[in-house]
């Protein structure tokens, strides 16, 4: 019986010197992989940082130029260097939309760089949302009339002040305005504001993945109140696979028809609404389907006694 041992303790023990031999090799390769994972993500950080800068130092540089060829068309038009023939009022204002449009595209990566290097500063002031929102309504009420599109706006009787920073509540506005303008070809666009408590926001579709990570108290993640700035359109519609790509960089979704596509713009007014409205305590969500319209809401925390008396779901036309 002894040998027979001996040959049963020893296949156990080569058993057990082959089983430690395979984990240390594994516990090697997973040290290998995991060196060479995070070897990876320093590359890749550094690529995306990279990019940003890059992005940020052309836009930069580009800025001097076309201001340039902006100041320069006003000089034109204005007749500084003699008046303009019929013949060349056209060609001088295509060069003043192109020039503007190159502009206001350089203004967004810059304004995107910074977001991402966590560079923009906000500058909250006590804004009565209700005049706000009708001076920035006027200022699309053009584009809007070239489409002989009807624009109206229902808000709330007793909306409270808000603090915000207003240059970039202003600028979320206008993009989903400008947005709501370029894809809608008939039909109506509505602005619609309501103060809602916050379970009520919720049920009304404020998402809260996003306030849930913000490393703050939650007096401050989830506020008493919210108010709820919505654009109604009754445009091209997105699909709901789609809902979010059209909130990513540069992304372009296929609702457009090939025919439209030269109307189409870069891919950054929905991501940098979105970032802004992040960077404003709040958040941007969107309710769609093609061929039926498009919702996007901005909500905007309201804080204490901001809130006021102002009544939940009293709309007003306006």
């Amino acid at each position: 019986m002894q040998p027979l041992v001996y040959v049963i303790v020893a296949v156990i023990v080569v058993g057990l010197a082959l089983l430690l031999q395979h984990e240390r090799r594994q516990a090697a390769r997973l040290v290998e992989r995991s060196l060479e994972l995070e070897r990876l993500s320093a590359e890749l950080l550094r690529s995306n940082r990279m990019k940003n800068d890059f992005l940020a130092n052309v836009s930069h540089e580009l800025r001097t130029p076309l201001n340039s060829i902006v100041g320069f068309v006003d000089l034109l038009r204005e007749g500084v260097y003699g008046d303009l023939s019929p013949r060349q009022v056209k060609p001088v204002e295509r060069i003043e939309v192109s020039a503007n449009h190159l502009r206001h595209l350089v203004d967004q990566i810059l304004d995107l760089a910074k977001m991402v290097a966590g560079r923009l500063e906000v500058h909250n002031e006590t804004l009565d949302i209700r005049p706000f929102i009708l001076d920035v309504a006027s200022e699309m009420e053009s584009l809007v009339n070239e489409k002989n599109l009807i624009l109206s706006l229902v808000m709330g009787s007793a909306l409270p002040r808000i603090r915000s920073d207003p240059t970039h509540l202003r600028q979320i506005l206008v993009n989903l305005l400008g947005n709501a303008v370029k894809y809608t070809h008939s039909g109506t666009i509505v602005v619609k504001t309501r103060l809602l408590s916050l379970e009520s926001a919720r049920k009304d579709g404020l998402p809260v993945y996003y306030l849930e990570s913000r490393d703050l108290p939650d007096s401050e993640r989830f506020p008493h109140s919210w108010l709820s700035v919505q654009v109604i359109d009754t445009g091209i519609g997105i699909s709901s696979a789609d809902f979010q790509r059209v909130f990513e960089e540069f992304e372009q979704v296929e609702s457009a028809s090939r025919s439209a596509r030269s109307s189409r713009g870069t891919g950054l007014g929905l991501s940098i609404s979105r970032r802004l409205a992040r960077l404003l305590g709040g958040e941007l969500s969107l309710i769609s389907e093609p061929g039926k319209g498009s919702t996007f809401t901005l909500w905007l925390p309201v804080m204490g006694a901001e809130s006021g008396s102002a009544t939940e779901n009293s709309p007003h036309s306006g």
